[in-house]
C-alpha cells in the first residue's frame, strides 16, 4: 500500500515476512532459542514486532503485535510483551524514514567479534561483503542508551554490532536485513581464517575502450600473369611467382651526325677593270692643278 507517496507492506505481508525471515535465520544458526527480534513498518508510524522470547522457528502471527513509534501496542485485545530492544527498533525508524525493516539477531562469528571489541571495516572480496560496508560495535548497555547511540548511526551504516548481544542490521525490506547480517557473519568468518583484516584494495580505473580496428580491404583477385615479380600478391596456397628474368640492355642507337649545311661564300667582288693608265694620269694632274690654284688664291 501506498501513504503519502511511500510504499509499506499490508498487516498481512508484514506478518508474512517477519515469519518467513524468521525461519530462515533460525535454519542458519543466526537466532537461537527465543533470543533475537525483528519488525516491519507498515506504515509512517505503525509497527508489527516480534514479542519477547518467541521462538522464532515456530513463529505464528499470534506471536506478532503492532505498536506505533512511540511503542504503545495497537489492535491488541490483551498486552503481549514487548521485547527488550523494542527501544532500539522504534528509533531507527524515527530516524530513517527508508528503513521499512529491523532484525536483530545472532550470528556465532559476528557474536565473537563484539566478545572480541572488534568492528567491520569496508572489505570488497564478495558483493555482500561491499554492500555491507562498515559495522561499528557499539559498548553493552541498556537499551536506551543504545537507542541513542544507533541512532547516530542509521543514516549512514547498515548495521552495528552490539557488544554481548549479537547484532543488529536495518533494511528496506525483510530481505535486506538478512542479506546484511548473512554478510556480517561471512565477514566474520573471512578474518577469523585470515588473522587479519582484509583492506580492500584500491579501486582500478577502467582501461580505455579499444577501437575496433578497421577490416581490411580485400584486394580484387589477380591473375597469375599479373603477378610480376616478389612484389605481386601471394596469395594463400599459391606458389612463389619466378623472378623476371634480366633484360639485356638496349643497344645504343647511333645517331647519325647532323651535317651543317654549309654556307656558301659570298662571291668575290669582280675585279674593277685595270683603268687605262692614261686617264689616271690626267685625272691626277687635273687634281694637283685645281690644288695649286686654291692655294694661290689664298695668297
Amino acid at each position: 500500500m501506498v501513504i503519502q507517496g511511500v510504499t509499506y507492506l499490508s498487516d498481512f505481508e508484514a506478518k508474512k515476512a517477519i515469519i518467513e525471515a524468521a525461519r530462515r535465520m533460525e535454519s542458519k544458526g543466526f537466532l537461537v532459542a527465543g533470543d533475537g527480534s525483528l519488525s516491519v513498518r507498515v506504515g509512517p508510524s505503525a509497527v508489527w514486532v516480534t514479542i519477547a522470547g518467541a521462538d522464532k522457528a515456530a513463529l505464528t502471527q499470534d506471536m506478532l503485535v503492532r505498536v506505533d513509534l512511540n511503542g504503545k501496542q495497537m489492535l491488541s485485545a490483551r498486552a503481549k510483551p514487548l521485547p527488550e530492544d523494542l527501544p532500539i527498533h522504534l528509533k531507527i525508524y524515527q530516524e530513517n524514514d527508508s528503513v521499512q525493516c529491523v532484525l536483530h539477531a545472532y550470528p556465532p562469528c559476528a557474536a565473537v567479534m563484539g566478545l572480541q571489541g572488534q568492528s567491520v571495516q569496508p572489505a570488497a572480496f564478495s558483493p555482500a561483503v561491499r554492500a555491507l560496508g562498515r559495522v561499528q560495535l557499539l559498548p553493552g548497555q541498556a537499551a536506551e542508551p543504545q537507542a541513542q547511540a544507533v541512532s547516530l548511526l542509521c543514516r549512514t551504516d547498515k548495521g552495528v554490532l552490539l557488544q554481548n548481544d549479537g547484532c543488529m542490521t536495518w533494511g528496506r525490506t525483510p530481505t535486506e536485513a538478512c542479506h546484511l547480517v548473512e554478510a556480517l557473519d561471512y565477514y566474520a568468518a573471512v578474518t577469523a581464517r585470515l588473522g587479519h583484516t582484509p583492506v580492500s584494495a584500491p579501486a582500478v580505473p577502467a582501461a580505455p575502450a579499444v577501437q575496433p580496428a578497421p577490416a581490411p580491404v580485400e584486394a580484387a583477385p589477380a591473375s597469375a600473369a599479373a603477378l610480376n615479380g616478389v612484389t605481386g600478391l601471394i596469395r594463400p596456397g599459391m606458389g612463389l611467382p619466378p623472378l623476371p628474368k634480366a633484360q639485356p640492355a638496349a643497344s645504343a642507337v647511333p645517331v647519325a651526325p647532323v651535317a651543317s649545311k654549309a654556307v656558301p661564300a659570298a662571291p668575290a667582288a669582280a675585279a674593277a677593270p685595270a683603268q687605262p693608265a692614261p686617264k689616271a694620269a690626267a685625272r691626277e694632274d687635273a687634281m694637283a692643278e685645281v690644288i695649286r690654284r686654291t692655294l694661290q688664291s689664298f695668297q
